[in-house]
């Protein structure tokens, strides 16, 4: 008995302990989604109204009417400021006066023009004396001519009397309040500007020309502007223009979108993210950017397999956009993959689904 107890605690002692289970690593994983990726050009952009116009007095005057409110939109035609007329009225009763006279004047120099060339003809009429006749007739009738170009300039300085909006858009801030006198003197008396649709003006690189030139050349190009995150919305418009060369200085060329702008969301001199879309890719894969993991080989994704180990796959990328990155090598559409918990894991690792 006592050889046997002697000989089962050896057999105890020499056997050897099981091992313990493999860890599983927390992780957060998501799908891989197929779907239309664009391919897109980024660039900083600014805001530009179509038409700008300085709103300026072309006549001295006392400013008598502002018929318009701060910021308010007006259409073409709408009468916005006026200039005391009455000075600029006298100035075209004057010159109506004037005109009057010297054509009184004309007609009598015409008259005695036709009076006395028979007779001067049969020598009754000294030959000097008609020519003379024929030369006042002549200065009157350039007098004539003379009045008639100052009635039509004391015409337009009374139209000066009132400015009308000569586009729709929207008033700027009144620069010159009611009762100031203005002067033609280059000074504003407010501003102007078209609202819709308006200008998103942006520069790229000049190496990047030839490939929107190839793009655009299959029909407009759509554009893309946001604030600043492109997730929470964007305004949609379409390339407009290409400017006619590049600043040598920069090595930049300046391109120009239109934009509706209907409601309003874009506004002059505002910068916004510019995104010019060159093509679409219909069936692409694309992941969160926290799936890749760059790596000396290059960048990796951890794949999950269906006995919960993880295979890490090396992967070629596309274009980042946004908080996604399209995945052009290395793995399919609706395959599960890991977004957080890497840092611990290797291929063959188990891992749990938090």
């Amino acid at each position: 008995m006592r050889i046997f107890l002697l000989l089962f605690l050896l057999t105890a002692c020499h056997k050897k302990p099981e091992a313990p289970p493999a860890p599983a690593y927390p992780v957060k994983t998501g799908v891989a989604v197929q779907k239309e990726a664009p391919i897109f050009i980024e660039a900083l952009g600014h805001v530009d109204s179509i038409t700008a116009i300085s709103l300026k007095s072309r006549i001295e005057g006392e400013l008598t009417g502002v018929y318009f409110t701060q910021g308010q939109e007006v259409k073409k035609g709408d009468l916005l400021f006026t200039i005391d007329p009455r000075p600029y009225q006298a100035a075209l009763k004057e010159a109506q006066a004037t005109l009057d006279q010297n054509l009184a004047n004309l007609a009598l120099a015409s008259e005695k023009v036709k009076r006395y060339r028979t007779l001067a003809k049969d020598e009754y009429y000294s030959q000097i004396d008609y020519e003379t006749l024929q030369a006042n007739y002549a200065a009157t009738a350039a007098l004539v001519e003379q009045n008639r170009a100052q009635l039509d300039s004391a015409l337009i300085n009374l139209n000066y009397c009132w400015i009308y909006a000569p586009i729709d858009g929207m008033m700027g801030i009144l620069q010159v309040d009611f009762g100031n006198l203005v002067a033609n003197d280059g000074s504003t008396l407010s501003t102007l500007n078209q609202m819709a649709p308006i200008y998103v003006t942006f520069s790229l690189p000049e190496f990047q020309l030839p490939q929107v030139q190839k793009y655009s050349g299959k029909g407009g190009l759509k554009v893309l502007a946001a604030y600043e995150d492109f997730t929470q919305g964007a305004f949609e418009g379409k390339l407009f223009m290409f400017d006619n060369s590049v600043d040598p200085n920069t090595g930049m060329i300046a391109l120009r979108a239109v934009f509706e702008n209907s409601h309003r969301e874009l506004w002059p001199g505002q910068f916004v993210r510019t995104r010019l879309i060159l093509y679409t890719v219909a069936d692409a894969v694309i992941v969160p950017y926290t799936a890749v993991q760059l790596t000396q080989s290059g960048p990796v994704i951890f794949a999950v397999k269906e006995d919960m180990t993880v295979e890490q796959r090396p992967v070629v990328l596309g274009q980042r956009e946004d908080a996604n990155v399209l995945v052009l090598k290395g793995l399919l559409a609706g395959e599960k993959i890991v977004l957080e918990g890497q840092l611990n894991l290797f291929a063959g690792a188990k891992v749990e689904i938090q």
